[in-house]
């Protein structure tokens, strides 16, 4: 039973690495995996990366536009400190800075906004005087922070930048100071022509993606370099314990072999054992036994015929021969068994009290609960009988037959006897009968089975003997 357990708890999880998933090698597992994870990690992190590039060359540029514009738009805005619009002076001197060929290159237009919406001055005369709701920029910029976006093309307020739609424009927002006393006078709206931005940003995230990708590439080599050597060292460790494994069923099967044919051949033991003492008793029985009882009775004879002054000491003689010639009898009785061939196992066991009941007069309380649901062969039967034989015969001798009960019960393929009395107990490994030859033959006849045996007992208690054994058929009855 156990070498069966044993090859079924090993060989489990060798089934499950036969399924497909299963069955692929660590590194292949982590190069399937591990490039997903790392992949979706190089795009995470390259979209953060990309956007952070984009905003940070983005602003550079405004910062640097504002400052370049700074020196040319401030001194000349200085009107909008108490005015609406720049004078016409101004508004001529804004349009020649505006039409200078490096400005052009540069700036798409210009609009002044005052802080209501009104356009103050633009690059195209005919958005002067206009009104607007202040966009979000705009009121950032009037609280005094740059603002930047790219331009969509779609405010109803750019007409001048009209024939630029396919020109990337980065739209700023720059607060105008009082170079006095240094509040806000105005907010200019600068459109800063971004092709090159365009092609700056555009560069950045090509650096940033192909340096993620490379640091993400050597990662995943390094990892799965590490993986792969493990991998390797794994299967072979596996191959290794495969080897093992097999190895080791080949003993459990050998193990189980030489366990079945140590029983088969204490059976055949027993077996023989039997005959052995059926001989004896029959021996016993046909030759001393006969011997005794006739000298017991030329004994008796001689008595009655000559009645002599002897007849005392000869009535003793007689009394000898009579006990003599009932041991005999008891010990040819205890030596050979009942017929248990044709008897199944239930009335093995209840032929086992009643003998005992039989030749004791003593009253044994016997119990059997369940039924076997398999046979039990004629070895079996044989331990069985001895084991309540033996045991009720303690009881006798070493208990005084005191409350003794015997309680059989079948489940699940096996047979459970515990038989009991209110003794006096003992101390299990105590010198004596009662642990010695007795029990440990009891012992060893069961676990020569296959069986289980067990004794609880204690002085003042009493004493209780186990044993369980297996269902066994051999083609007999059960």
């Amino acid at each position: 039973m156990a070498d069966n357990s044993l090859r079924s708890s090993v060989t489990t999880p060798y089934v499950g690495e036969n399924t497909i998933g299963n069955s692929w090698p660590v590194h292949l597992k982590f190069a399937a995996t591990g490039s997903f994870v790392m992949l979706a990690g190089m795009i995470l992190t390259g979209l953060w990366v990309g956007r952070e590039f984009e905003e940070s060359v983005t602003r550079n540029t405004a910062l640097s536009t504002v400052l370049y514009m700074e020196s040319f738009i401030a001194p000349l805005a200085q009107d909008l400190t108490s005015k609406d619009f720049v004078s016409p002076e101004t508004s001529e001197a804004l349009q020649k800075v505006f039409l200078e060929p490096h400005f052009r290159e540069r700036i798409a237009a210009i609009k002044l906004w005052k802080e209501d919406g009104l356009i103050a001055f633009s690059s195209n005369p005919e958005l002067i005087g206009e009104q607007f709701e202040p966009s979000e920029a705009q009121q950032r910029a009037w609280a005094g922070s740059i603002g930047f976006s790219f331009d969509d093309h779609g405010d109803t307020d750019d007409m001048e930048v009209e024939g630029l739609e396919d020109v990337p424009l980065l739209e700023v927002y720059n607060p105008v100071h009082s170079i006095y006393t240094g509040e806000i006078i105005a907010v200019a709206e600068l459109y800063v022509i971004a092709k090159d931005l365009e092609n700056d940003v555009f560069q950045a995230r090509l650096r940033s993606w192909l340096v993620i990708a490379g640091v993400t590439a050597a990662l995943f080599s390094l990892l799965f370099a590490i993986v792969y050597r493990g991998s390797r060292l794994i299967e072979r460790q596996r191959a290794t314990l495969e080897q093992r494994f097999d190895q080791l069923l080949k003993v459990s099967a050998q193990n189980d072999s030489l366990r079945r044919r140590i029983q088969a051949a204490t059976a055949r033991a027993s077996e023989l054992n039997e005959r052995f003492l059926r001989r004896i008793s029959a021996e016993l029985h046909d030759g001393p036994a006969q011997s005794v009882a006739f000298a017991s009775l030329r004994v008796n004879s001689l008595v009655e015929e000559h009645n002599t002054a002897a007849g005392s000491e000869v009535s003793r003689i007689k009394a000898a021969l009579d006990e003599a010639l009932s041991d005999i009898r008891n010990i040819c009785r205890g030596l050979s068994l009942p017929e248990l061939e044709s008897s199944n196992i239930e009335q093995v066991v209840v032929r086992a009290v009643q003998s005992h009941e039989k030749r004791t007069n003593e009253q044994v309380d016997l119990s059997i609960e369940g039924k076997p649901d398999r046979g039990f062969d004629h070895p079996a039967r044989i331990c069985v009988f001895r084991f309540i034989q033996e045991t009720l015969n303690n009881a006798t001798n070493h208990a005084g037959g005191k409350n003794v009960r015997v309680q059989c019960t079948f489940e699940r393929g096996k047979l459970s006897i515990k038989v009991s009395d209110a003794g006096p107990g003992f101390a299990y490994g105590d010198t004596g009968e009662t642990a010695g030859l007795g029990l440990r033959g009891l012992r060893e006849r069961i676990e020569s089975h296959g069986g289980w045996f067990h004794i609880d007992s204690e002085r003042g208690i009493g004493t209780t003997i186990s044993m369980t054994i297996d269902a066994r058929e051999n083609g007999n009855a059960t």
